[in-house]
């Protein structure tokens, strides 16, 4: 045995005899008479260990959270390619309904196919899907997909025509819309 262990091996054992007579004599448990103070050397080891501890459980609970928001953002958005599949049959409906004739409009099976369709638009509501308009505003690439520039009396870079729906996810945009757009006239 070296020397610092052979004395931290007394210390040890004097600390031992000192607590343990000092419980028989009515003193507190665990008081020392006879202390020593710490080394600097090994207050500064503490000082730094417990800096590191603390740095690492407020990494750690920046993980933690981190990955709680990842997890809830995964999960908001895990629907978005089912969702944007059945746009393409919300579409069909819209496109099939307002093709019917009016003298067919009362018959049950045309009743029945709004019912479907509204169905469907409310299922896909709750899920947190939202219409955004397009008509009369000013094209946004972010929201819009030009497929034509038309002259018109309108102002210029404005929406004049909508060929398809852009939807809304939460706050992402999982399809913009198909849109024709004005151009001034020349």
């Amino acid at each position: 045995m070296d020397d610092k262990a052979r004395k931290a091996e007394e210390r040890l054992q004097e600390r031992l005899r000192t607590r343990t007579n000092g419980e028989t004599r009515g003193e507190t448990p665990g008081a020392v008479a006879d202390a020593e103070p710490e080394a600097p050397a090994t207050q500064a080891k503490v000082t730094e260990l417990t800096n590191d501890l603390q740095r690492m459980t407020a990494d750690f609970a920046n993980y933690r959270k981190r990955n709680e928001a990842e997890r809830t953002e995964f999960a908001k958005f895990a629907k978005a390619d089912l969702i944007a599949k059945l746009l393409d049959v919300l579409d069909g409906y819209d496109r099939a309904l307002a093709t019917v004739p009016d003298d067919l409009r009362g018959q049950p099976w045309v009743e029945g196919m709004w019912l479907v369709e509204r169905k469907l638009r409310s299922i896909l509501e709750s899920e947190g899907l939202e219409v955004i308009d397009s008509l009369g505003k000013p094209f946004d690439p972010y929201l819009h997909e030009a497929v034509a520039h038309v002259e018109s009396d309108e102002p210029d870079g404005t929406v004049t025509q909508e060929h398809q729906k852009a939807y809304r996810l939460h706050d992402r945009v999982i399809r913009p819309a198909l849109v024709t757009v004005a151009k001034k006239k020349e």
